[in-house]
């Protein structure tokens, strides 16, 4: 009986055991946001630096995991409250060419340190990244993280 149930699911539960393993995988990074102390520059812009976290990236089944840091220029304020510096988590499908940021951590110092003034889900339909930008830099050293 057991048998036949394996071989018969067994699609089904290594679908499952991926989402598992990846869900876990994700948890783990998410909760050690502290871990990383080194940051790679990737990009400047008008309003910030931008920087990656070489040592907190999973590439799986085509889709990249990344923490992407931009550090601003000038403080920032949200209902009062000072930041200089915003922490996003953000997935790359690597096959397709596209992205989708997960959430938005809004941080009091530079560099993502200090407290979490605000923290707000994102998580949305994926779109295209567009080629020769900060975006398809961060993508590409996303998706060719080993």
């Amino acid at each position: 009986m057991a048998y036949w149930f394996i071989v018969h699911h067994s699609d089904k539960l290594l679908n499952e055991m991926n989402m598992k393993r990846w869900l876990g995988l994700t948890a783990l990074l998410i909760a050690s946001s502290s871990f990383a102390q080194s940051w790679t520059h990737y990009a400047k812009t008008d309003g910030e630096n931008r920087y990656f976290d070489p040592y907190r990236m999973v590439v799986m089944s085509g889709v990249a995991f990344i923490w992407d840091l931009h550090d601003l220029h000038t403080e920032a304020s949200e209902q009062g409250k000072v930041y200089r510096s915003v922490l996003y988590p953000t997935e790359y499908n690597c096959r397709g060419e596209k992205k989708r940021v997960l959430s938005a951590h809004k941080m009091t110092e530079k560099m993502g340190q200090g407290d979490s003034i605000a923290e707000s889900t994102l998580v949305g339909h994926w779109i295209d990244v567009e080629p020769d930008t900060p975006d398809s830099r961060l993508m590409k050293a996303a998706c060719n993280a080993q």
